[in-house]
């Protein structure tokens, strides 16, 4: 994770988890302001759909780095979640991710929002 040489920071060796801790803090602080119930309910909701079309547009590779992004957030919104159901909370984000990739899979979404790749584009110039 730390350079040896330079004592500083690789993020192209650990990008992964660089980012699982943003999500990890980024959840734990969402979760902390949010004080009713009901709209944690669907931030992780929505959060679980946007797991679900994270994890579809990068099916092919890198699998495990966004798997590990995902409970990142995951971990991070339970821990800051005080006073909820957290088991709600992880089955609804659950269930919202694999709904949203079995969307992705069938090609439900597809047709009214196309996904597109910025890596490609990127590089495709």
């Amino acid at each position: 994770m730390f350079n040896a040489k330079k004592g500083s920071f690789d993020y192209w060796q650990s990008w992964a988890e660089f980012y699982a801790l943003l999500l990890l803090l980024v959840g734990f602080l969402f979760a902390v302001i949010i004080r009713s119930a009901w709209i944690s309910f669907i931030v992780a909701f929505l959060a679980g759909l946007m797991a679900g079309r994270l994890i579809y547009g990068r099916k092919k590779k890198h699998k495990f780095t966004h798997y590990l992004i995902v409970v990142g957030f995951l971990f991070g919104y339970l821990v800051g979640s005080f006073g909820f159901d957290k088991k709600v909370i992880a089955v609804l984000f659950v269930a919202a991710a694999l709904l949203s990739y079995y969307l992705h899979d069938k090609g439900y979404v597809e047709k009214v929002i196309p996904f597109k790749d910025p890596t490609k584009e990127l590089w495709s110039k």
